[in-house]
């Protein structure tokens, strides 16, 4: 059951508030919502890097994370295609274990998380990357779909507006 709006304070960007308030405003009953209860014409300012990630399992075993919708953003910020792939084939750099706990604790405990890194992506780091995961549910309670939102933001301009982010360009 969804309870409490600690998250939201903690994020920096506007549209991470954005996009939760509108993840919050679907969540009826407490329950989490499903993705027919998100729609792609609300969200117009988002799609060009939304992502849609669902945990699968492979094997029998070690749970993966297969990107099953891309915004056409990302398409620019990988260089590539990323629908359809799993999370350990993407070319997230350094960064595939961070990824995979995010999204981990996101359907484990059924709950948003947000925050902000350096990316790890050739070529782009020197860009921060905030970013949002929200958990979808076909019963409203496990987790069956994981939204995403990034924002890639220029090092140089984190630090003039951010002060206190100055940690992500080191």
């Amino acid at each position: 059951m969804i309870t409490g709006n600690a998250l939201r304070h903690q994020m920096i960007l506007p549209e991470q508030q954005a996009l939760y308030d509108y993840w919050r405003s679907k969540c009826k009953g407490g329950n989490i919502p499903s993705r027919d209860d998100i729609d792609p014409a609300e969200l117009g300012e988002f799609l060009p890097t939304i992502s849609l990630v669902e945990p699968v399992s492979v094997d029998g075993g070690d749970d993966k994370y297969q990107v099953r919708l891309a915004g056409t953003d990302l398409y620019k910020i990988y260089k590539q295609e990323i629908t359809g792939q799993f999370l350990s084939d993407m070319p997230t750099g350094s960064r595939r274990a961070y990824w995979k706990r995010v999204l981990g604790r996101v359907v484990e405990q059924a709950k948003p998380s947000a925050g902000a890194v350096r990316s790890a992506i050739s070529g782009k780091s020197h860009m921060a990357q905030f970013w949002i995961r929200l958990p979808l549910s076909c019963d409203g309670e496990s987790v069956t779909m994981v939204l995403g939102f990034d924002k890639f933001v220029k090092l140089s301009e984190v630090a003039a507006s951010q002060p206190a982010l100055e940690k992500l360009s080191a």
